[in-house]
């Protein structure tokens, strides 16, 4: 690794960083997010469930999935809402009309139509495999997930701008105090058509380090997320030595051949050591439950590591 700069923080030793106060900040703060967002949609479930949210859309990249007393499932717009007496029109474009007390579940879906099918939004297109992507999650939605079998995650989207994840290592082998623990917030400052931007940090300390570190990102998305492409630059930080001279770049690409399968690429480059790791594979989209599998390695050699992760969003 390139040389270092002279440190940022040692000159006045933040406890911060000196004991275990970082660990309980970024905790606590993603608690308070967590719980916020969570609030201000209410329980999904009983969301769902509220005929009251039974409404004529006007965003024409949302559909409603609803849900009828006998079971019977539609997809696609309501037209018109007259009393008591709804007007549905299906994806398939046949016209049901129904009364508004036979509405079980409702739940709105953004995505896109392709043909005669809807694809809905890529639960997980906030990043690629680890790496970011310039989108965010809607207000109050979120994921937890697994990777890698040992790393428990979680995600929520703040506002519709911004979006703070985290989790920790759960590392057979390690006691708990010294797992790795690791929090990544980001904020959306471009939102234009099908051009994305934002910027954000990535931070993570060993639980019995006086030490962490971290990156502070920029990353733009272009396209859709049924195909679009990633680009950004990192600056490696440590809480000791501050920032590295020299940045890290990463690209990605999405490409979603049908409504359950897209294919993802990122690569990591240190240019300073002219080494670059790549990951292949694929994402397995299954309503809101994810699954993806890669393999990734350097370019120059080394072994193929792979890669397995599991995410749920609500």
């Amino acid at each position: 690794m390139s040389a270092i700069p002279q440190p940022l923080w040692s000159r006045s030793r933040s406890p911060l960083f000196a004991n275990g106060a970082a660990i309980r900040t970024v905790i606590l703060f993603a608690l308070v997010i967590l719980s916020s967002g969570l609030r201000s949609r209410g329980a999904p479930l009983a969301a769902q469930s509220q005929p009251a949210e039974l409404r004529v859309l006007e965003d024409t990249t949302s559909v409603q999935r609803i849900v009828l007393r006998d079971g019977t499932k539609l997809l696609g717009r309501t037209l018109t809402i007259d009393g008591d007496r709804v007007t549905f029109r299906t994806m398939g474009g046949l016209e049901i009309t129904f009364e508004r007390r036979d509405v079980r579940q409702i739940r709105e879906v953004r995505g896109e139509r392709r043909g005669d099918e809807f694809w809905s939004r890529d639960p997980s297109d906030s990043r690629l495999f680890l790496g970011p992507t310039a989108r965010v999650a809607e207000h109050g939605h979120g994921y937890v997930g697994v990777y890698e079998l040992f790393f428990p995650s979680f995600g929520v989207g703040a506002g519709g701008v911004a979006m703070i994840s985290g989790g920790m290592s759960l590392l057979p082998h390690l006691a708990f105090e010294e797992q790795l623990f690791y929090l990544s917030g980001k904020v959306q400052v471009l939102n234009v058509e099908h051009v994305q931007g934002a910027a954000g940090v990535f931070w993570t300390k060993p639980g019995t380090s006086e030490e962490s570190a971290g990156l502070m990102f920029g990353t733009v998305t272009a396209g859709k997320t049924t195909g679009a492409i990633t680009a950004g630059i990192a600056f490696p930080f440590t809480s000791h030595n501050g920032f590295a001279e020299d940045p890290l770049i990463f690209f990605g690409g999405e490409a979603r051949v049908t409504r359950r399968l897209k294919f993802v690429a990122e690569s990591w480059t240190a240019p300073a050591e002219n080494a670059t790791v790549l990951a292949l594979g694929v994402r397995i989209l299954a309503e809101r439950l994810t699954v993806e599998v890669a393999g990734a390695g350097s370019t120059e050699d080394g072994p193929i590591i792979p890669v397995v992760n599991f995410s749920l969003a609500w």
